[in-house]
């Protein structure tokens, strides 16, 4: 679908700037997919181009803000109505001690069910300027269907403060997520800056996981197995709530395979059966593990969870000449203590009839800060010290 015009008259953005317009279309793939990439970090994977055109193909294509100059793409952002029976998408939950609107309409920006959530844009001199076009636009579509205000969840610290900068979002932690910096020596050397208990627990959960006949295999899913893979994912995921069940995770295989999207698939195999698989991706220098899913009728204390989404990837990326693990929001403690560092992840806020109590906010930052502290302490990232 062409995408169709915002405000047709551009704005100029300076004596030397180009003007720029804005347009709204339905479905990444209006837009070049190099084009997109362009604007796309190694660690924001979930609103890359290949990514967002599964989640289309899967569950219908969403809409697609993007900011141009004669030059091509400046800025991109997919809008979606959020999740409300969903927790990690649920406002009223995640700001419950700050008041504002949240049982009302959102206009959410980022990739859908995303949780780790950067805008696509460029660097330079043009970007505060794309930034802004952008928000501005968000915050018009969000006044005209009567929704309450726009929301950007689970940003990075600094690139919901940039928002913040910009355009004057209010930034409210909410999650965090772990993070891996992977040595060229893979696992051993991250193990050589542990302590001997540390280490002896973790050679420990490796050594029970072979006990019990498990077989390390990488490659990608053959498609006779892949339902089964859909099976075990649906199956962990159930455990923390999810009711969407292997035909919806087989759908969305079947949606990545169509776009060209192919995770990397970690599997332990007993005899020839898969009884734990991890799903991975890799984008640039990262490597950002997914899906998770496995047997739960083999009750074996074998560590299975963290050699497939620890261990293992770690001296993959290591072989790989990958910099970084990505982890994601679940787990932090279990992944800090196996050498994962925690950052704060906020959301960016833009309310379109008032604006939210600044020392409602500063409360719930520092105190959702201090939390971590207590529990996460040493393992925390730098960007924490923003609150603490």
């Amino acid at each position: 679908m062409r995408a169709c015009l915002l405000q047709p008259r551009a704005e100029a953005i300076g004596e030397t700037d180009e003007a720029l317009t804005v347009s709204l279309g339905r479905g990444v793939t209006a837009i070049d997919e190099h084009e997109w990439d362009a604007l796309v970090s190694d660690q924001n994977f979930y609103n890359s181009h290949a990514w967002l055109a599964g989640l289309d193909r899967a569950r219908g294509a969403c809409e697609v803000l993007a900011v141009w100059s004669s030059a091509g793409l400046l800025a991109a952002c997919p809008l979606w109505s959020g999740e409300r029976d969903d927790g990690l998408f649920e406002l009223g939950a995640l700001f419950n001690d700050v008041r504002g609107p949240w049982t009302r309409g959102f206009v959410w920006g980022g990739g859908r069910r995303s949780t780790h959530n950067q805008v696509p844009c460029v660097s330079g001199r043009r970007r505060a300027q794309a930034l802004s076009r952008l928000l501005q636009a968000m915050a018009d579509i969000a006044r005209e269907r009567g929704a309450a205000g726009v929301v950007l969840p689970y940003m990075p610290l600094t690139a919901a403060r940039e928002l913040a900068d910009v355009c004057g979002a209010s930034v409210l932690l909410h999650s965090a997520e772990a993070n891996i910096e992977v040595p060229a020596d893979g696992l051993a050397g991250l193990m050589a800056g542990w302590n001997k208990h540390h280490r002896f627990e973790v050679r420990a959960e490796i050594a029970a996981f072979a006990r019990c006949d498990n077989r390390v295999e990488w490659g990608v899913i053959d498609p006779s197995e892949q339902m089964r893979a859909a099976e075990l994912i649906a199956c962990n995921r159930a455990r923390y709530g999810s009711t969407q069940g292997a035909s919806w995770m087989q759908r969305m295989l079947e949606a990545q395979r169509h776009v060209g999207l192919s995770p990397i698939a970690v599997v332990a195999r007993r005899d020839r059966c898969i009884v734990a698989l991890c799903l991975l991706y890799r984008f640039g220098r990262a490597l950002h593990a997914r899906y998770y899913g496995c047997d739960y009728s083999l009750d074996d204390r074998d560590f299975r969870y963290f050699v497939l989404t620890c261990y293992e990837p770690i001296d993959y990326a290591a072989r790989e000449g990958l910099g970084e693990l990505r982890l994601s929001t679940s787990a932090l403690h279990a992944k800090a203590s196996r050498g994962a560092r925690i950052e704060p992840l906020a959301a960016a806020v833009l309310l379109s009839d008032r604006s939210l109590d600044s020392i409602a906010m500063h409360r719930h930052n520092r105190r959702f800060a201090e939390r971590h502290r207590r529990e996460l302490g040493a393992h925390l990232g730098p960007a924490w010290q923003a609150f603490l």
